[in-house]
């Protein structure tokens, strides 16, 4: 039906590390920009976790989402990440 990878990111844990510790030294809006380029719809990335129904329904519900409401809900998250950053520094 669909033509797709899966990634089993338990599965090899070090293959990601280095991509994973160079993202930690970006800044929020960096780490918001990052997002916003894997979610696009033409970067072809879906992301499904087995872990919770929470986070697979946010993520499907942000799916749905046009662009520009996309980009309100991550310019809105990264504005509290950035809030929540400054107040855990005092």
């Amino acid at each position: 039906m669909y033509k797709s990878d899966v990634v089993q990111v338990n599965g090899c844990p070090d293959s990601i590390e280095v991509v994973w510790q160079e993202a930690k030294k970006l800044s929020t809006a960096e780490k918001a920009e990052l997002v916003n380029r894997l979610l696009r719809k033409d970067a072809g990335l879906i992301v499904v976790t087995k872990h919770t129904h929470l986070v697979d329904y946010i993520i499907a519900q942000m799916t749905l989402l046009s662009t520009e409401g996309l980009a309100h809900v991550l310019k809105a998250i990264a504005s509290r990440i950035a809030c929540d950053g400054n107040s855990s520094r005092h």
